[in-house]
């Protein structure tokens, strides 16, 4: 069976994430050596044991959060195709026969068994999302939407199957997305620059009572 995937994104999306781990890193040894050398006013009033679990728990979701794109998944051949989601152990199959038309739109891939169901915009029967914490990849997506054009020739009968198509640049890899590239770049130079300010208090520290 061919396979389906998703990507991440964007890039600095990615880096965001790691620099929110490097924040509660830093966060972290700040907790440790102020337990450490008892520093005067905050030793006092700190939960070491909280605020380690709670460091560790936003690095655990930022680190989840980097690979939420592996989750879902697809596979096709000429008669179905399956929709796997690994966290949830969960999978979808859908037969191509019992569908009349699909579309390929702006939010993903959409089966119906009647042409009026697809132009009143109802709940397809089966729908495969571009986006899942990251967006599909292009090539494979492109073969698929192929390989239903070439079930659509073979058929030869607009009634009994029919494939449309609302975009000419696939959701996701368009210049507007630039923008979200953008965005997320500047989140991450937020917080490297907010990580100059535990990084400046361990070292401060280190110097002070070493």
């Amino acid at each position: 069976m061919h396979k389906i995937t998703y990507h991440y994104s964007a890039l600095p999306k990615q880096t965001w994430f790691y620099a929110g781990i490097l924040y509660l890193v830093l966060s972290s040894i700040v907790s440790v050596q102020v337990e450490m050398y008892r520093v005067p006013g905050f030793y006092e009033s700190q939960n070491l044991l909280l605020a380690l679990i709670a460091n560790g728990l936003g690095m655990i979701f930022f680190f989840l959060l980097s690979f939420g794109h592996y989750v879902c998944y697809a596979e096709y051949d000429d008669e179905k195709i399956v929709y796997h989601n690994r966290l949830l152990r969960k999978t979808r199959t859908f037969f191509y026969k019992d569908a009349t038309a699909v579309i390929f739109d702006k939010r993903g891939v959409k089966f119906y068994d009647d042409n009026k169901k697809l132009a009143n915009k109802e709940k397809p029967l089966f729908f495969l999302s571009f986006f899942r914490d990251g967006k599909i990849e292009a090539i494979p997506i492109n073969q698929f939407y192929q390989k239903m054009q070439q079930r659509e020739a073979a058929i030869n009968e607009p009634d009994k199957f029919k494939v449309y198509k609302t975009f000419k640049v696939l959701p996701g890899y368009g210049r507007n997305w630039k923008y979200l590239s953008f965005a997320y770049a500047c989140l991450t130079l937020l917080v490297l620059m907010n990580c100059m300010r535990p990084l400046a208090v361990i070292l401060g520290l280190m110097q002070a009572f070493s």
